[in-house]
C-alpha cells in the first residue's frame, strides 16, 4: 500500500511539472508562429466581432472561450497588467494546454500505459500542438475540444457516468463537435468488457447529454440570429471541398507536420489496443475525419488534434508497449476489486 501511495505522488509530481513545462514551450512556440502584432490586431478583432455577437456562422456559436477570455482581459486591465489583451490571450492558452496535458496524461495512465510512454505521449502531442495553427489564430474552441474530449474519456473510464451530462454544458457551448461525447457513452456502455451497472440509467444520462447539447446549439443560434456563412476559402461543404483538401499540396505538407506517421503507427498496432481505445476509435475517428474533410479545410490540422489526442498517440504508444493488462480499468471499485483478487 505504501509503495502504491508512492508511486501515485511520483506519477502526479513527474506530471504536474511536465504539464507546465510542456505548456510554456507550446505556448511559446504558438506565440512565435501566429506574432503578437497578429494577437493583437487580428484575434483582437475576432474577439470583439464575437463579444458584439457578429462573428458570422458558425464562430459565432462557439462563445464560451471568448466569454472566459473577456473576464480575463478585463481583470488583467483593472489590475494594470501591460497590454492586457495580448497578455490575456497567452495566459489563457497557457492554461489550456496545462490543462490538455493533465487531462491527457491522467487518461493515458488510465489506459495502463508506463511513466515513460505516457510521456513519450505528451510530448508527441506538444509537437502536434504546437504545429497545427496553420491559417489561424490561437483557436481557443478548438483546443478546448481536445479537453473536454479527454476529461470525458477519464470520466468514461472512471465510470462517473452523471458527470458527462454536466461536461456537456461547456462543451456545447464552445464546439458543436461536442456531439460525439455523449456515443463515446453509448458506446463504452454496450461494447466495454467492463459490465455497466445501470444501463437504463446509463442510456438517461447519455439522453439528458444529448439534450443539453441540442438545446444549447438551438438556444445560440436564436439568441445571436442568424450569421453570414463564413466559408472555407470560399467553398462550401461537400464534394467540393472535399476535392480541395485531396488536392491541395499544403494539407499533405501540413498533415505530415503536425501528425507524422502517428495515425498510420496507431492503426498497425490495432490490434493491441484495450478495448476502450477501441470504441473511442470507432465513435469519434471515422465520422470526425470524414466532417472534417467535406466540410473544413485540413490544412488547418488543429481541427484533427481530438482524435490525435484521443485515439492515436495512445494507439501508437500501444504498438511500442504491447497489450494492456486485459482487466480494464473501467472503475475505482473495478480497479480495488482486481486488485483484491
Amino acid at each position: 500500500m505504501q509503495i502504491n501511495s508512492t508511486h501515485n505522488k511520483f506519477f502526479w509530481i513527474i506530471l504536474i511539472i511536465s504539464a507546465i513545462l510542456l505548456s510554456i514551450g507550446t505556448v511559446y512556440a504558438q506565440v512565435n508562429d501566429v506574432t503578437l502584432h497578429f494577437l493583437n490586431v487580428q484575434q483582437g478583432k475576432v474577439h470583439i466581432q464575437m463579444m458584439e455577437g457578429v462573428a458570422g456562422n458558425p464562430w459565432q456559436y462557439r462563445i464560451l472561450a471568448d466569454w472566459m477570455v473577456d473576464y480575463i482581459i478585463k481583470l488583467f486591465g483593472d489590475t494594470g497588467i501591460p497590454r492586457p489583451k495580448i497578455s490575456a490571450f497567452i495566459a489563457f492558452r497557457f492554461i489550456q494546454c496545462l490543462l490538455i496535458f493533465l487531462a491527457a496524461g491522467i487518461y493515458y495512465q488510465k489506459l495502463r500505459l508506463s511513466l515513460f510512454a505516457n510521456l513519450l505521449g505528451l510530448s508527441i502531442l506538444t509537437w502536434g500542438m504546437s504545429h497545427s495553427l496553420y491559417n489561424s489564430d490561437l483557436a481557443f474552441n478548438n483546443f478546448f475540444d481536445i479537453a473536454f474530449y479527454l476529461i470525458a474519456a477519464i470520466i468514461i473510464m472512471e465510470g462517473k457516468f452523471i458527470w458527462i451530462p454536466l461536461l456537456m454544458i461547456p462543451a456545447a457551448f464552445n464546439r458543436e463537435t461536442s456531439a460525439l461525447i455523449p456515443f463515446m457513452l453509448i458506446g463504452f456502455a454496450y461494447f466495454s468488457n467492463n459490465k455497466v451497472k445501470n444501463m437504463k440509467l446509463t442510456m438517461v444520462y447519455a439522453i439528458v447529454s444529448l439534450i443539453f447539447f441540442a438545446s444549447i446549439f438551438i438556444g445560440l443560434r436564436l439568441h445571436y440570429g442568424e450569421q453570414q456563412f463564413l466559408t472555407a476559402d470560399g467553398y462550401f461543404p461537400g464534394i467540393g471541398l472535399l476535392v480541395l483538401n485531396l488536392t491541395r499540396l499544403v494539407t499533405w505538407e501540413q498533415l505530415i507536420i503536425t501528425l507524422g506517421v502517428t495515425p498510420f503507427l496507431a492503426i498497425f498496432a490495432y490490434r493491441v489496443w484495450p478495448g476502450t481505445l477501441k470504441i473511442f476509435f470507432w465513435v469519434v475517428v471515422p465520422l470526425w475525419f470524414a466532417i472534417h474533410f467535406f466540410a473544413a479545410l485540413v490544412a488547418e490540422t488543429r481541427l484533427l488534434l481530438v482524435p490525435v489526442a484521443l485515439v492515436f498517440i495512445p494507439g501508437a504508444l500501444f504498438g511500442i508497449v504491447g497489450k494492456t493488462n486485459p482487466q480494464e480499468y473501467c472503475s475505482e471499485e473495478s480497479s480495488q476489486r482486481h486488485a483484491i483478487l
